[in-house]
């Protein structure tokens, strides 16, 4: 089944970046390296469109996808993990490091820019996270701290699925992206992931 029209304007951005980024690292080979991306996304997208339900599931499940068919293409010119790392973080990057600096310095200059980062985080949580693949709980936290736990992780689950595990930590690192844009004036924190073993990844942010 073909993706939705929203899904399908990820799936175009995330290839867009990929071809700049591998034409940035490889020069003359970016071309062939990108087309063989696009034949993996997408057979990766059929392998794994089962466990995709709907609309906002799939745009969750094609990171996983992205990062799977960037590995296909990194190991066929023997990139190293730290590589493909980051590789995939340079694509993020490209995607959001400047809507987060963008948002973060609105919410700075908000009134009380603590609790409108605190507002901020819920509403990215309630309309990405509160469902039933990612099971996110909000925790009691200490006076100008925030924090609430992933107790399921679509994208994990995915990479398992698909035999590909390990893979899971580099997009835990994706939320560093985030964390980079507010590291001014918010401490992020996060010791337990369930890509690692742990049973929740645990998101804490406190105001310094």
């Amino acid at each position: 089944m073909a993706p939705d029209e929203q899904t399908q304007q990820l799936i175009d951005y995330f290839s867009e970046l990929t071809l700049q980024e591998l034409n940035k690292q490889f020069d003359d080979k970016g071309e062939s390296m990108h087309k063989l991306f696009t034949r993996q996304f997408k057979i990766h997208y059929n392998n794994y469109e089962h466990m995709m339900s709907d609309p906002l599931e799939k745009r969750h499940g094609v990171n996983s996808l992205f990062v799977m068919a960037l590995d296909d293409v990194m190991c066929e010119v023997k990139s190293s993990f730290s590589e493909l790392k980051e590789t995939v973080l340079s694509i993020y990057r490209a995607m959001l490091q400047e809507f987060f600096k963008a948002e973060a310095t609105t919410l700075e200059q908000a009134d009380n820019p603590w609790d409108s980062f605190v507002e901020w985080i819920r509403k990215g949580n309630e309309a990405n996270y509160n469902n039933e693949y990612f099971q996110v709980l909000e925790v009691e936290q200490e006076d100008e701290c925030f924090g609430f736990d992933i107790q399921k992780c679509l994208y994990f689950d995915i990479l398992r699925e698909a035999g590909k595990p390990e893979l899971g930590p580099i997009l835990c690192d994706y939320d560093n992206i985030l964390a980079e844009a507010f590291e001014s004036w918010i401490h992020f924190t996060r010791h337990e992931t369930i890509a690692t073993g742990d049973k929740r990844c645990t998101f804490r942010y406190c105001k310094k």
